[in-house]
């Protein structure tokens, strides 16, 4: 059973997922992650959305912070104003982003065929 091809494709694939902990490796672990919070995907499990949610939440939060701090202050430093705005607005951009992705619906065509041939 130790020489079966099959046994050592699937004991390569798992060496392959553990190990991750090298900079070429983690990066290719990474990549769907990255790829989800960029992307998003309609198939998310709600343990997924949760957590992109708390991220928008956290840029929304940053990004609010920036915009009201670079507008309080009370001196006449136009390039602070300027700097912190653009910033808090790239974070809330940024979170928008994160929202719309949280929210992907799945296409239930195949569903909605269903229900109208019955």
């Amino acid at each position: 059973m130790e020489n079966d091809p099959k046994f050592e494709q699937i004991r390569k694939e798992i060496e392959a997922k553990q190990r991750a902990i090298l900079w070429p490796d983690g990066l290719n672990a990474g990549k769907s992650v990255d790829e989800f919070l960029w992307k998003g995907d309609p198939n998310a499990k709600p343990v997924q959305r949760a957590g992109l949610i708390v991220f928008a939440v956290t840029f929304w939060f940053f990004g609010c912070f920036m915009i009201a701090a670079s507008w309080a202050s009370k001196e006449d430093a136009w390039f602070a104003f300027l700097l912190g705005t653009l910033v808090g607005l790239a974070f809330i951009l940024v979170a928008i982003r994160l929202f719309r992705n949280a929210f992907l619906r799945q296409n239930n065509t195949d569903n909605e065929k269903d229900d109208f041939e019955e």
